[in-house]
């Protein structure tokens, strides 16, 4: 028995079949995404806005200060990273330090990293990122730096994700670089610095200052942080 099928029972059937092809396509893709969020779900990151407080960081030629910069942008890493799932513990999220000023104790700068070192340790962070500006005498300099912990590779590793990434943002790309700051060389603690731009430069600190700048600069960040966590995301 043949059957034949007027054309608009034709395209029926060609679109009915499309609408379930796209569906079962849309459902793929909405439990993949939800294994991989549910994986990272159970990793805990410290994301750390530097300075605050007190601690104005360094300025620009208007005195807009660094601190201000680093909390705007980490603020957004934070929305980006937890819309993924990642678990995100911040040293700040307002304009205060972590070393409240104590009569005839000195230190204040080191109790303030140390506190913050301390928060990843106590929350079991996979690693911190902590962010910066950069200033220098050579008002030319700009870019985006990563610095890591020499003595760890996954610091490295991770540094390299998120400079990568930045320099997507940049006329001229630049490498991650081994550092010996304090709040990444703790043993314990996986970290990595980044110095976002430089303040010294008049064009690189206006850019500093717009929020649409701010949120790519965050944006690649995440897009770092993320790629290197998929060595920790188990798909089943």
């Amino acid at each position: 028995m043949v059957i034949i099928l007027s054309k608009p029972m034709v395209r029926l059937i060609l679109f009915i079949t499309a609408v379930v092809c796209v569906g079962m396509s849309c459902l793929g893709w909405y439990f993949q995404s939800h294994r991989t969020q549910g994986s990272l779900s159970r990793l805990t990151l410290l994301i750390d806005p530097g300075h605050g407080g007190v601690d104005g960081g360094t300025q620009d030629s208007y005195g807009n200060l660094e601190k201000n910069i680093n909390l705007a942008i980490g603020l957004k890493v934070r929305e980006q990273l937890k819309a993924s799932g990642l678990q995100i513990v911040m040293t700040r999220e307002k304009d205060t330090d972590l070393a409240p000023f104590r009569s005839g104790q000195r230190g204040r700068h080191r109790r303030d990293l140390m506190a913050r070192i301390e928060k990843a340790r106590s929350n079991h962070c996979l690693f911190l990122v902590s962010i910066h500006c950069d200033a220098s005498v050579e008002t030319k300099r700009r870019g985006a730096f990563v610095f890591y912990n020499y003595l760890s590779s996954e610091s490295k590793e991770l540094a390299l994700a998120i400079q990568e990434e930045l320099n997507v943002l940049q006329q001229r790309p630049f490498k991650a670089a081994p550092g010996k700051y304090l709040i990444i060389r703790e043993p314990g603690v996986t970290g990595v610095l980044i110095e976002v731009g430089f303040l010294s430069n008049p064009e690189e600190a206006a850019l500093l200052q717009q929020e649409e700048y701010q949120s790519k600069l965050a944006l690649a960040i995440s897009r770092g942080i993320l790629h290197y966590c998929r060595r920790f995301v188990t798909q089943k």
